[in-house]
């Protein structure tokens, strides 16, 4: 009888096969063994176990290098599909991608605002719908919806607990309500979390540091922070708040009940804020007093800071020093090589801010004298939540080793890849 661990054993294995693939694009049984360090009796028994599973498909020949051509393997893309949303009060961004992780389609509608969320989630539902039937997508492959959203959230009862998007969401059973309108099993997790998730899965990698992290700036500034490719959530999902890192034990009071946190001095709506001061600098970039414009002024100043308002650029400049000064913090602490900046705070203005925290970074972290630490600007843009949304259902499906334990085991969701049961 097989014990569990080697039932375990045996599932790491096939995840461990199905990711080298999935990083690959399309690769031997002979170079999957040297990759993994796997014999090749044991590439041979999973692969085949895998194929006849439909995740991965024999496709071509490599180029003779004197013996027998070698089958090449891929991933099945249309085998299983997921969507991803991206939950946020200025819009939502929804995309479909394939088994691969490659974004098949997407779409926008405006943001949640002041909208009461049982209305959302219709809008999310019936937009899903839509888009599904846009690009061709047969529901009996998708194997979820995956929600991106501000923190912090209760994973254990797939709600929000914060003020964002708004305090309407507040103990909202956001995962239990869109499972009833979508007919698709729903999973929730924190935006910048899903972004880091995107970044890894959309680009094709294994894990080549221990250790990323990923900062999503919005409305607020999260992080996301993956360990060994598994999404590390803290002990309730809410890990990686380095919007939330004080600078300053007398400033002003944040929202999150502490005084000086980096969200106070660099997030959107302190940018915004301190430009309104600026009665010229209002006029030059026609900036508007309302709170609810706080992301468009703020994306007004980033535009103006790279198209040479001196002003704007000292703002912009300012407010990634703030930023600059945590994630220093963060790379202290956990010993980074890489940190990635991702989100729609990072669109427009996004070089800046990689210079300034490169900067800093250069002569602020601890191990500067051992290895530097990296600043990279997203390959993803602006649909990075949503895409690790995504990425977040799919990575159950391909790489279950890796995928978050949530109250939405892996065991949960791979039952329903063989049909949708809405």
């Amino acid at each position: 009888m097989a014990t569990a661990s080697s039932v375990r054993s045996s599932e790491q294995t096939r995840s461990l096969i199905l990711d080298a693939i999935r990083a690959s694009g399309r690769i031997s049984r002979v170079e999957l063994a040297k990759k993994s360090g796997l014999t090749e009796a044991t590439i041979s028994t999973v692969v085949r176990r895998v194929i006849a599973e439909g995740l991965i498909i024999e496709t071509g020949f490599s180029e003779s290098t004197g013996g027998k051509r070698r089958t090449l393997l891929e991933i099945n893309s249309s085998a299983r599909h997921a969507l991803g949303v991206s939950l946020d009060r200025e819009r939502l961004v929804l995309v479909a991608a394939d088994l691969s992780g490659k974004v098949v389609g997407s779409a926008e509608t405006s943001g949640t605002g002041d909208t009461y969320p049982g209305t959302v989630i219709k809008l999310i539902a019936s937009r899903a719908a839509e888009l599904l039937k846009e690009v061709n997508i047969d529901p009996v492959t998708v194997v979820g919806i995956g929600v991106a959203s501000p923190g912090p959230l209760d994973t254990r009862t797939g709600a929000l607990r914060g003020h964002r998007p708004s305090s309407a969401w507040r103990d909202y059973p956001l995962e239990e309500r869109l499972e009833v309108q979508s007919g698709f099993p729903v999973v929730l997790d924190n935006d910048a979390t899903c972004a880091a998730l995107g970044e890894y899965w959309t680009n094709n990698v294994l894990v080549t540091s221990p250790v990323s992290a990923t900062v999503y700036m919005a409305d607020g500034i999260g992080c996301g922070i993956l360990v060994d490719g598994r999404i590390y959530h803290g002990s309730s999902s809410n890990a990686g708040e380095v919007g939330h890192i004080t600078l300053d034990i007398a400033g002003p009071k944040c929202h999150c009940g502490s005084r000086g946190c980096v969200e106070l001095y660099a997030a959107p709506a302190a940018v915004a804020a301190r430009a309104l001061a600026n009665e010229n600098l209002t006029r030059e970039l026609g900036l508007t007093p309302k709170v609810s414009s706080s992301r468009e002024n703020f994306d007004r100043i980033a535009k103006g800071a790279v198209q040479g308002s001196t002003a704007a650029h000292a703002l912009i400049t300012q407010a990634a020093a703030y930023l600059a000064e945590g994630i220093v913090s963060l790379s202290n602490v956990l010993d980074l090589d890489e940190v990635h900046l991702s989100g729609p705070g990072f669109s427009i203005a996004g070089e800046i801010f990689t210079d300034v925290i490169q900067g800093r970074l250069n002569e602020g972290t601890f191990m500067r004298s051992v290895h530097p630490v990296h600043t990279k600007l997203s390959t993803i843009g602006d649909q990075s939540a949503a895409v690790g949304a995504a990425a977040l259902v799919l990575q159950h499906q391909v790489t279950p080793h890796l995928a978050a334990r949530s109250r939405r085991t892996p065991g949960n969701i791979q039952l329903v890849a063989a049909g949708h049961v809405g």
